[in-house]
C-alpha cells in the first residue's frame, strides 16, 4: 500500500512539474544527549537524543512539539516508529504533525493510548483544537513499538496505525508546511522518521508564534537534596503545620471528603521526630457540614487554637450549592497538645461576611495572636476599620490578647483583589503578608506598625502559583513557598535576600514536582532548631505514589534550599 501511495505522489509531483523529495532520520547521526538541533527545532528542552532515538522525557507535560526545519512539504506520506513508556499517568499520546505553517498552525494526529483512541486535529492561532476525526476503541499498547503514519494529498488526509487505516478526513485549510513530532503526557521514544512528498511553499516564513511555549516550571531546578515523605495517605487537604513549644510538630489537615464534599472534617496529626514520621489522624471537628479551610497556632500559654470555616453551602441532597447557605467561621482549642479539643465557638470576623480563616496563627512577643482570614465585605459594616470605597474581597486578621479565648480588633491588609494570606513577623512591629490575588498569583504587603497600616502590593509569583507561606532563614533571607498549579504540579520556592523587599523569582525552584494535577499545594513551612526546613503540602495523586490523596512532607537543610535557588 505504501508503495502505491508513493507512486501516486510521484505521478502528482510529475504532473505539477515538481520532483518528489524524501527525508529520513534514524537519529544515529545526532550526538548523544543533544536536542536534535539544528535539523529539528524543539519547543521545550526535554526532547533528547538517546541511544540513537529521539525521546520526549517529561511525562507530566501536557503537550509539546519538535519540528523538522526542512524540507517544506505539500503532499506528503510521513511515518515514524514510536514506543510509549509506562511512566506517567496521563493520556501518554505520541503525535505526528504535518503542514505546519507556524508554531500554532498545523494538522496533527493524536495517538491517545490512555483513552484508546486516535484523533485527527487541526490547530490554528485562534482555535488550537479542531477535531476532524475521532476514532474510539483503538487500543495502543505501551512498552511496544508501533508504526504511525499520516498522508496528505490535496485536501484528503489519512491516518494509519501499524499499517491499518484508522481514519480519513477532508480539509483544505492548510496546504503546505513543516512536519514534526508531538508528545502529550508521556515519555515517548520516536525513531525511523520517513517522509516523501512534493515540495511546498509557505506564504511567509515559518515562525515561533509568541505565546507558543508553555507557561510552566520544567526548566526550574529541583530541590534534590531533601527527604520526600508521606505524612498521611487518604486525606491531607489544606495542611497547616506548626512547631509546638515542646519541639514537636503538629498539623491540621482536612479529611473525609475530596476538595469539595459535605463530609469534610478536620484532623490532627503529630510528629515527634521533626516530620519524619507522623501519628494516625485524630478528629478535631466533624460537624454535619463541610468543615474546611483551617488556621492553626499555639498561644503563649500553650493553648492550641484551630479556626475553620463550616461550609453550609450544600442543598438538601448534600450537593454543593452556594445559594443554600454560607461559610460560618468557628474555632476550637486544645490544652493537651492536640489530644482533645473544646466545643466550637463562633469566631469574630469584623467586616468579613462568610469567608474563611487561613494558614498559621502567629504570636508576637507580648502574646498577641494574629489569626489570618479572608472573605467578602459586609454591606452593613460601620465599625473600625473603615472600609475604603469599592471594598469587595477583604484580606486581614483578627487579634487575641487572652491566649485565644476571645478574638476581635480586625486588621485590614487588602480591601480588594486578594484573599488567602500568610503572615510573618520579622519584629512585633514589622510584619509581612503574602496574599493570593484573585488571578491566582501571590503579592507581598508590608507593615511597620504592627499591622495597622500596610504598603503594597508587590508581585512575587505568577498566575497559578498560590497560595503561599513564609519562613525566615538565616540573616535577612526569607523563604516563600507556594503551590505550583501549573506544570510540573506541586510546590515551588523563591528566596528574598533583603527581608522581603525584593524576591528572586528568576531563580525560583521546585520543592515538589510529582503531583498529577493542579489539585495540590497549600504548602506550610516551619524551621527546626537545627535549621531543617519542614514543608507540608497536599496532592491528589503523584506520579510515584499513585492516585490517592496525600499529605506530603519535604525535609531539607537551609544549604540545600540555597543551593536549589542558585546561591
Amino acid at each position: 500500500m505504501w508503495n502505491i501511495l508513493m507512486a501516486l505522489a510521484l505521478v502528482g509531483a510529475s504532473a505539477a512539474g515538481q520532483e518528489a523529495v524524501t527525508f529520513t532520520d534514524d537519529f544515529s547521526a545526532h550526538a548523544e544527549g543533544s536536542d536534535g538541533s539544528p535539523k529539528w527545532q524543539p519547543l521545550t528542552r526535554e526532547w533528547v537524543i538517546h541511544n540513537g532515538a529521539y525521546e520526549h522525557t517529561a511525562p507530566q507535560r501536557r503537550g509539546t512539539l519538535t519540528w523538522l526545519k526542512q524540507p517544506i512539504f505539500s503532499d506528503v506520506d510521513f511515518s515514524v516508529r514510536f514506543k510509549i513508556l509506562e511512566e506517567g499517568r496521563g493520556v501518554r499520546a505520541p503525535g505526528m504533525v504535518i503542514r505546519s505553517q507556524d508554531s500554532k498552525t498545523y494538522y496533527y494526529v493524536h495517538f491517545d493510548s490512555g483513552n484508546s483512541q486516535v484523533i485527527l486535529v487541526r490547530s490554528d492561532r485562534k482555535k488550537p483544537w479542531q477535531e476532524l476525526q475521532r476514532i474510539r476503541r483503538t487500543p495502543i499498547a505501551r512498552e511496544t513499538w508501533h508504526m504511525g503514519r499520516i498522508t496528505a494529498r490535496g485536501s484528503h488526509l489519512a491516518v494509519y496505525l501499524d499499517d491499518k487505516l484508522i481514519c480519513e478526513a477532508d480539509d483544505s485549510a492548510l496546504t503546505a508546511g513543516r512536519i514534526g513530532l508531538r508528545a502529550g503526557q508521556g515519555h515517548i521514544i520516536f525513531d525511523d522518521v520517513h517522509a516523501t512528498g512534493t515540495p511546498g511553499v509557505l506564504a511567509k516564513e515559518w515562525e515561533m508564534v509568541p505565546g507558543t511555549k508553555p507557561v510552566d516550571d520544567f526548566e526550574c531546578p529541583k530541590l534534590e537534596d531533601a527527604e520526600h515523605l508521606v505524612a498521611e495517605r487518604g486525606g491531607g487537604y489544606f495542611p497547616v503545620l506548626i512547631r509546638l513549644q515542646d519541639g514537636s510538630l503538629g498539623a491540621v489537615v482536612r479529611g473525609g471528603a475530596p476538595h469539595i464534599g459535605i463530609k469534610g472534617r478536620l484532623d490532627w496529626i503529630h510528629s515527634e521526630d521533626g516530620g519524619k514520621t507522623w501519628s494516625e489522624p485524630s478528629v478535631i471537628v466533624d460537624s454535619k457540614w463541610d468543615d474546611r479551610n483551617p488556621a492553626l497556632g499555639q498561644m503563649k500559654d500553650g493553648t492550641i487554637v484551630c479556626a475553620y470555616a463550616e461550609a453550609q453551602t450544600y442543598n438538601a441532597e448534600g450537593k454543593w450549592d452556594r445559594s443554600a447557605g454560607e461559610y460560618v467561621q468557628f474555632f476550637v482549642t486544645s490544652q493537651d497538645n492536640g489530644r482533645t479539643w473544646s466545643e466550637k465557638q463562633e469566631l469574630y470576623t469584623g467586616p468579613i461576611r462568610g469567608g474563611s480563616p487561613f494558614g498559621r496563627i502567629i504570636v508576637l512577643s507580648d502574646g498577641t495572636a494574629l489569626l489570618p482570614m479572608y472573605g467578602g465585605a459586609r454591606d452593613d459594616w460601620h465599625g473600625e476599620p473603615k472600609l475604603p470605597e469599592g471594598s469587595d474581597q477583604l484580606s486581614g486578621f483578627v487579634r487575641s490578647t487572652d491566649n485565644g479565648k476571645t478574638w476581635g480588633d480586625f486588621g485590614l491588609v487588602s480591601h480588594t483583589g486578594h484573599n488567602e494570606l500568610s503572615l510573618l513577623a520579622l519584629t512585633d512591629d514589622h510584619l509581612l503578608a503574602a496574599v493570593r490575588t484573585v488571578g491566582g498569583a501571590v503579592n507581598l504587603f508590608e507593615s511597620r506598625d504592627a499591622g495597622r497600616t500596610w504598603e503594597g502590593p508587590r508581585p512575587v509569583t505568577q498566575p497559578s502559583q498560590h497560595p503561599a507561606d513564609l519562613c525566615r532563614l538565616s540573616g535577612k533571607r526569607l523563604l516563600l513557598v507556594y503551590g505550583n498549579r501549573r506544570e510540573p504540579f506541586g510546590v515551588g520556592g523563591v528566596i528574598s535576600d533583603d527581608e522581603g523587599r525584593t524576591w528572586d523569582y528568576a531563580r525560583r525552584f521546585q520543592i515538589g514536582w510529582t503531583s498529577l494535577q493542579g489539585d495540590c499545594g497549600y504548602p506550610s513551612v516551619v524551621r527546626l532548631d537545627d535549621g531543617t526546613l519542614v514543608i507540608m503540602y497536599y496532592s491528589v495523586g503523584t506520579s510515584d505514589l499513585g492516585g490517592d490523596q496525600f499529605a506530603l512532607v519535604v525535609r531539607a537543610g537551609e544549604q540545600a534550599i540555597l543551593k536549589a535557588s542558585g546561591r
